[in-house]
Order: C-alpha cells, then sequence, then structure tokens
C-alpha cells in the first residue's frame, strides 16, 4: 500500500494544529493545579488513585452511545448520590444508580453494566486487568476496554473508535480492513495497523494524545460529511469518502 504520510508525521501534524488534548477528563480533579479548568490531565503520565481510577473506567461505560457532556451530567449525579466507589455502587439500588447516570442514555442497561463491573473491579483488588477479562464482562467491547486500560490503568493499549477509522481510510490508509465483516476484527487490523507502525510512539501518553487528536479532527474537520476548508491534513488527503 502506497502510504500519502507516515503516522507519525499525522500524529506531528494534528498536534501542531489542535495542541495537547490532555483526554481523560478527571471530573473529580477539576480546578486542581496542573489540570485544567475541566479536569483534563495535562499530558504527562499522572499518578491515579482509586477514586480517580475508577471514575475514569466508570466515564469509559458511560461514554457508549453518548457525548461527553452528557456522561460529565451522570458522574456528578453519581457524585451528588455518594456513588463514586464500587462499593457504594453495588449496594445502591439499581434504581438509584439509574436516576444518577440518567443523563448519559440508556440508563437501565448502563446501570447493569456498571453493577457487574463494579463487582468485577473490588475482585482485582488493585491489580491490573488483563485485557482478555474486561472483554468477557457483559457490555464490554474493545474500544471500552482499551479505553480504560489506556487511561484507567495507563497500559500501552491504542484505542480505536469510529473517528479513527474514518480518518485513516480518507487519508488511504485502512481500506484493507473494510473487506473484514466482522467489527472486532476490522478493531483489531486498525489497532496493528497503528501500533505496529509506531516504534517511537509506544508511551502511554503518546498514544492518549494520538487517540484525542483523532477525536478533535474528526470534530473540526472529519465528521460524517467531511469540511475540508482550512483542514490541516487537507494537502495530504485523498478525500476518500
Amino acid at each position: 500500500m502506497n502510504e500519502p504520510v507516515s503516522l507519525t508525521e499525522l500524529y506531528a501534524l494534528l498536534l501542531e494544529s489542535y495542541g495537547k488534548q490532555g483526554w481523560w477528563p478527571v471530573v473529580s480533579r477539576k480546578n486542581e493545579p496542573g489540570f485544567d479548568s475541566r479536569g483534563y490531565h495535562p499530558g504527562i503520565k499522572i499518578s491515579l488513585n482509586d477514586r480517580e481510577r475508577w471514575e475514569i473506567a466508570v466515564g469509559a461505560i458511560l461514554t457508549q452511545n453518548t457525548a461527553w457532556v452528557n456522561v460529565e451530567k451522570a458522574l456528578q449525579g453519581l457524585s451528588e448520590r455518594s456513588l463514586g466507589s464500587p462499593r457504594a455502587v453495588l449496594t445502591a439500588s439499581p434504581e438509584t444508580v439509574a436516576l444518577a447516570i440518567r443523563p448519559s442514555g440508556y440508563y437501565n442497561q448502563k446501570t447493569l453494566r456498571l453493577k457487574r463491573f463494579a463487582d468485577f473491579y473490588q475482585s482485582l483488588k488493585g491489580r491490573v486487568p488483563a485485557r482478555d477479562e474486561l472483554l468477557a464482562l457483559s457490555g464490554i467491547g474493545p474500544e471500552t476496554a482499551d479505553s480504560m486500560l489506556l487511561y484507567a490503568w495507563q497500559q500501552p493499549f491504542f484505542v480505536v473508535d469510529a473517528y479513527t477509522i474514518r480518518i485513516l481510510r480518507r487519508i488511504g490508509f485502512t481500506d484493507d480492513c473494510f473487506s473484514l465483516k466482522q467489527p472486532s476484527k476490522r478493531y483489531d487490523y486498525v489497532q496493528h495497523f497503528i501500533t505496529s507502525r509506531f516504534e517511537s510512539l509506544q508511551k502511554v501518553t503518546q498514544y492518549q494524545e494520538f487517540h484525542a487528536l483523532y477525536v478533535r479532527h474528526a470534530k473540526e474537520h472529519c465528521g460524517s460529511k467531511a469540511r475540508c476548508d482550512e483542514c490541516p491534513l487537507e494537502a495530504r488527503c485523498r478525500k476518500m469518502l
């Protein structure tokens, strides 16, 4: 495949255009020195306490099929009801949890997932879960599992989402993956495609930034309908799709 731009160059172009994104938001750290007003991390590998790690993992479940602004409302709802720990979620009634996370949508379904995950989280007793363990949990697919591993446990798993696939395909990288009918195989293909080409991007913080930059670029220019005016990748894009 004739690659129009290297992935390391793509990373550099996006970083130059948008700056560090500081993803994942740690809502409980808002206004803390070293974090911006939204609670985003400062682009360095930070030390998370157990409450923050739990919050990030919960956010990865709540963000399924909704915008982050709704997740923040749901996290705030959990905090206001003293449901900021796995034990609290487990002991609360399903109705109480559902009411707290209502802004995130699919709240009854997500309540069940949170309770199952809370039980699993407690069973870890502080250790880092294996990816297969997360994928074995109902309602947790590759994107959610890798989000938890990358951001909550700071392990080098690149997160692939619809934005990533769309941008790479338009640039001309990943047409081959669309011959794969199963979404899980498509996910694995794109993840391997990226990680195998990034010997210089093995650090957790760089994986975090690259994933966040794809999201930012998709929202600014590369949505379902491309907005190519002033796009930082316009000169290198094949405008596929």
